[in-house]
């Protein structure tokens, strides 16, 4: 097998990857296997037809591909740096995944072989490892779909950009890793917890920007992200919603004219790599300029920092907390403040 490498030349993203892509519907699912009893707050996915002739589960990924398994996978590469926490918080384990700069591999996936990098897969590593389910991302490797079909693996497509998305990809998992019911019992107990976060809502809406660093550049979310998601529920007004579009979809070119010129009360900022980094960034590239000193934000001493655990890669079931850190942030006199 010859090296696929999978080069993107626009801006280097995650979720994430994370934020290249409009928001999908739900990964729809169904299974042969008997529905999970127990009551939960869960929002189901919509089933697909049910699978027949004795398969294992049929489901549609991000990009609407019917998927069928026969048999249950036991050799799964995770490409998607996205969904690989998730995937062992829902108990399944892989035998090969892809990295991607500023984002951890997971603890509990240590052991598992390496195929490359996000943009820049191995085709030759990942067959070696005789795969019988491939999860990548829609940006990054849908031209993977021709080679591994000519080789009967198949290929599923899960973009991450909500918590719609999490407990569709999540509910997946735990039927690939035969934990159904430990999975509907965790996403059961992370809605309560969010529920108890929203109870507490004041009638406001704040303004805000969340502001990207990364090695190749600044850029502002403007919508499809796992952290606008967060901030939406909790009603905050997203200042860069209208904003045209960059290179990416997702994300808007960084202004600090235009910046100064919305006013948020709150600037967020995500970092790709490590906090230090991105306050470095902060100085060179942004504090530098005075007009960064007349935003309301700045002024008020509402400028912070969110841990990449939260808010740059998916935080699975730990969504809730998320909200929470959030919602501290922005009102620390209702959710008090957070921890230093």
């Amino acid at each position: 097998m010859k090296r696929l490498g999978l080069i993107i030349a626009s801006i280097f993203v995650l979720s994430t990857i994370v934020m290249g892509c409009s928001a999908s519907k739900p990964t729809e699912i169904s299974s042969p296997k008997p529905a999970v009893t127990e009551q939960t707050t869960s929002t189901k996915p919509t089933p697909s037809t049910a699978p027949l002739n004795g398969d294992f589960i049929t489901f549609k990924d991000s990009t609407k591909q019917e998927i069928t398994l026969k048999d249950k996978p036991q050799r799964v590469i995770l490409l998607n740096t996205e969904v690989q926490e998730l995937f062992y918080q829902a108990g399944g384990k892989a035998v090969g995944l892809a990295t991607a700069p500023g984002i951890p591999v997971p603890e509990m996936a240590k052991d598992a072989a390496r195929v490359g990098t996000i943009n820049q897969v191995s085709l030759e590593k990942l067959m070696s490892l005789k795969p019988d389910l491939v999860i990548g991302q829609s940006m990054f490797h849908a031209s993977l779909k021709d080679s591994l079909a000519s080789s009967k693996v198949p290929l599923a497509l899960m973009d991450i950009k909500s918590y719609e998305d999490i407990k569709a990809a999540a509910e997946l998992f735990g039927k690939i890793a035969g934990k159904e019911a430990e999975t509907m019992a965790a996403l059961d107990q992370t809605e309560q917890n969010m529920q108890t976060v929203l109870s507490k809502l004041p009638q406001q809406s704040p303004k805000f920007a969340m502001i990207t660093i990364m090695p190749t550049g600044i850029s502002v979310q403007k919508n499809s992200t796992i952290s606008l998601d967060v901030a939406s529920r909790l009603k905050l007004k997203n200042v860069a919603e209208s904003l045209p579009s960059g290179r990416m979809p997702s994300s808007a070119p960084y202004s600090l004219e235009k910046l100064v010129e919305l006013d948020p009360d709150f600037v967020f900022f995500l970092v790709h790599g490590t906090e230090d980094y991105g306050k470095e960034k902060l100085k060179s590239d942004i504090e530098s300029n005075p007009a960064w000193k007349t935003l309301r934000a700045v002024k008020e001493n509402k400028i912070y920092f969110l841990p990449s655990s939260l808010f740059v890669t998916n935080p699975g079931f730990h969504f809730d907390q998320s909200l929470s850190y959030l919602a501290r942030l922005v009102y620390p006199d209702i959710y008090g403040s957070v921890a230093k």
